[in-house]
């Protein structure tokens, strides 16, 4: 029996797209298991989770005041979590959440998939400036009850190395899969449209300050001084309302609010139809483990501009299946998308690369086939290591 943890299961992203999709392949092996989430709204996250409803389990966590209280329903969430791990072989830990409940995991053999490591290393998705004495605590925390942990697996090489260097763990790398999300999007119509030099831009991912949202406007100003019609949508949760606020605020002083617009969390008609209407898929965030959006953008065919910094461009080729820019350079990103806009050959020839390249990289043999085994190898040395 696997365990299965998750700390939210209230959202859509590409963490959750690749839980999902290990569920879907762990049912299709006929693998025993059960899912341990901390937060769980049907509603917000994918609807394929409904399919496991029988199978999750969530903690009754519940908001505390102060920090005495957090620590004390922790304490208690790492008892119940004992109780229900108690019936597993293996746990596998997705991403962060249970970070701070390890000691509830002793004596189980634990594989824990990171995407970005813990907030408080300040590393990737969360960098920043300083560190709080608290932070401080629990990475002393973390390191002390490492050991519980047997494997790591991460989706791109560069968290390796950071796993290596911070943790002085090695991990394994199963890339993510990608799915084709069949969306039809015709090649022809933005080339019109960019003839009389309009575009429709489209981003997405949840709203965070590494996505680098405030470059993505001072791109929409700058094509627009240069005489172009350029629109952008934002798909994504507002998981960073100041954030999101300060980026609202830029673009209300630069009076683009007519043409760049949060979407916010969109229902499947309208991620389509955003899709369908759009020219060109920005991803230019700061840093990013992966970037499923940048697959599912290209899987319709859509031309995409990537940061260098996202995991993504690991597999993929500069100039072949996507163009490659510096996320803090507005005057490359610019100049990449007036590029597109001219050369029409060149943009035919992108948007079907990038169209049939999903094909390279299925979900079952690039991330979930890997995965199982690695839980089912765990699982057996468990019980060979419990046979008298």
């Amino acid at each position: 029996m696997i365990a299965f943890l998750i700390g939210d299961l209230a959202m859509r992203g590409g963490t959750h797209k690749q839980f999902l999709k290990l569920l879907q392949y762990a049912v299709k092996e006929q693998v025993d298991f059960f899912v341990i989430t901390l937060h769980l709204d049907f509603d917000k996250t994918y609807p394929e989770f409904r399919q496991f409803a029988d199978r999750i389990q969530q903690l009754p966590t519940s908001p505390r005041s102060n920090r005495y209280a957090r620590i004390k329903q922790r304490l208690h969430d790492m008892y119940i979590l004992r109780k229900w791990v108690n019936k597993a072989d293996v746990v596998n830990i997705h991403d962060n959440g249970f970070d701070t409940m390890l000691p509830a995991l002793v004596g189980k053999k634990v594989v824990w998939q990171v995407n970005d490591l813990p907030p408080y290393f300040h590393q990737g998705a969360h960098k920043q400036q300083h560190s709080t004495f608290f932070e401080h605590l629990h990475r002393v925390y973390l390191r002390l009850f490492l050991p519980i942990v047997n494997d790591f697996t991460v989706n791109v090489t560069k968290n390796a190395m950071r796993i290596k260097d911070l943790l002085g763990r090695s991990a394994h790398v199963f890339y993510c899969g990608i799915e084709p999300i069949n969306i039809p999007r015709h090649t022809e119509e933005s080339i019109a449209r960019m003839r009389q030099r309009r575009i429709n831009l489209l981003s997405s991912g949840v709203v965070l300050p590494y996505r680098n949202y405030e470059t993505q406007v001072s791109v929409v100003k700058r094509l627009r001084e240069e005489g172009i019609d350029a629109h952008l949508n934002i798909i994504g949760a507002l998981l960073d309302r100041d954030y999101a606020q300060r980026v609202q605020q830029q673009i209300d002083e630069q009076q683009l609010s007519e043409y760049i617009h949060f979407c916010g969390m969109v229902d499947e008609a309208t991620f389509q139809s955003l899709h369908a209407q759009a020219d060109c898929f920005l991803f230019i965030n700061i840093d990013q483990s992966w970037g499923l959006a940048v697959f599912e953008a290209m899987s319709c065919g859509l031309p995409v501009i990537v940061s260098e910094s996202v995991g993504a461009t690991e597999i993929l080729r500069n100039n072949v299946e996507a163009l490659f820019v510096n996320p803090t350079d507005i005057d490359a990103i610019t100049a990449e998308i007036e590029n597109l806009m001219t050369d029409e050959t060149g943009y035919r020839q992108i948007a079907q690369t990038a169209a049939s390249f999903h094909e390279q990289y299925t979900w079952e043999q690039a991330y979930c086939a890997p995965m199982l085994s690695l839980l089912l190898e765990q699982k057996q040395s468990c019980t060979f290591s419990n046979t008298p």
